[in-house]
């Protein structure tokens, strides 16, 4: 298997995620305050979570170890830039 066509197809992916999570930011959480500020850091573990699962399934990787190893590591480099971007907006 090419595992760089995997990484590259789902950094699209999550391109995707962030590209949604920003839009729901500034519809649903911009304005909330730190309270809604926090839901919406947990909204983003779930998100990349969500779009790693589905990733899987949808490319038959459940067996593919390499494959799962690459993927969550994409999908937690991601929210932990994502974390840390919002997160600068709760100090």
């Amino acid at each position: 298997m090419d595992y760089s066509i995997l990484q590259t197809d789902f950094d699209c992916a999550c391109d995707t995620v962030i590209a949604n999570l920003t839009e729901q930011y500034k519809l649903n959480y911009q304005s909330g305050g730190p309270g809604k500020l926090e839901a919406f850091l947990e909204l983003i573990k779930t998100e990349f979570d969500k779009a790693a699962a589905s990733f899987i399934e949808l490319n038959s990787l459940d067996s593919d170890s390499e494959a799962l190893h690459i993927i969550h590591n994409i999908a937690k480099k991601h929210a932990k830039k994502c974390l840390e971007n919002y997160g600068k907006l709760l100090t």
